[in-house]
């Protein structure tokens, strides 16, 4: 049986609702069966397939391309880095298992591993808070800037990046031009829509939605609710007398 997209997120969406306990298994299964033509058998190995990415364990059901592409990328935006360590920990250990019985490799899987290994050393550099350490408060309070799902999610940053470059969308500082090779690549990514208007099942588009931005034009873009635009933060900027 042909996996489809439809099948592909609609497991996702099953084995989320599974791990959280919001749906019991057995219902699980019979949703995916009955309404969207899931063979039982595969539906059941894309939910335990979920959980042990979750659990960072490897699982022995060799998911396509395209559904490892969307597990890893989901989990990261509903669970964060963390998870995402997990899962590629998990589809790790699965290659092995699999090219260990020696039934062929999983070079396209390997790469999407490598790919996201790749976004995560970005990931923790741009947004240090994700790093799993605790947090040390000396004097004041630490204060946090919250991006949504659509700024992180890594590929929609990459492509952003790819497209605009790394250099602010306001102040037009670039780290790498500022720091060298310590800053080359720096940037956050900013999303230009308030995500109240935005539709559950919105897709970002990287180049009409973000915008690379400094991480200080980024929390002032965020000073207010809803944020300020790129062009209305440039206008104040030009109205401040430099000290």
């Amino acid at each position: 049986m042909k996996i489809t997209t439809e099948m592909t997120r609609s497991a996702y969406a099953a084995a989320k609702d599974v791990y959280e306990r919001i749906t019991k298994l057995g219902d699980a299964l019979d949703h995916l069966e009955s309404d969207f033509g899931m063979n039982r058998g595969t539906a059941n190995d894309y939910i335990y397939g979920f959980n042990k990415m979750m659990s960072g364990e490897r699982y022995k059901r060799t998911f396509n391309s395209e559904a490892t592409d969307y597990y890893f990328n989901n989990i990261y935006m509903d669970y964060g880095l963390c998870a995402l360590r997990n899962a590629l920990q998990a589809a790790t250990a699965h290659v092995e298992y699999y090219e260990g019985l020696g039934r062929g490799n999983l070079n396209s899987i390997r790469s999407l591993i490598a790919e996201y290994q790749s976004l995560i050393f970005t990931e923790q550099s741009i947004y240090p808070d994700d790093l799993d350490e605790p947090e040390v408060l000396l004097e004041g309070h630490k204060k946090r800037v919250f991006v949504n799902s659509y700024e992180r999610n890594p590929r929609a940053r990459a492509k952003c990046v790819e497209h605009y470059g790394t250099t602010c969308s306001v102040c037009e500082m670039n780290f790498g031009e500022v720091y060298g090779e310590l800053g080359q690549g720096f940037i956050h990514v900013h999303h230009l829509l308030p995500v109240s208007q935005l539709g559950k099942e919105y897709e970002v588009d990287p180049v009409l939605d973000l915008r690379p931005v400094c991480p200080n034009c980024h929390a002032m873009l965020h000073r207010r609710n809803p944020p300020l635009s790129i062009s209305e933060l440039k206008e104040m900027k030009k109205g401040i007398r430099p000290r």
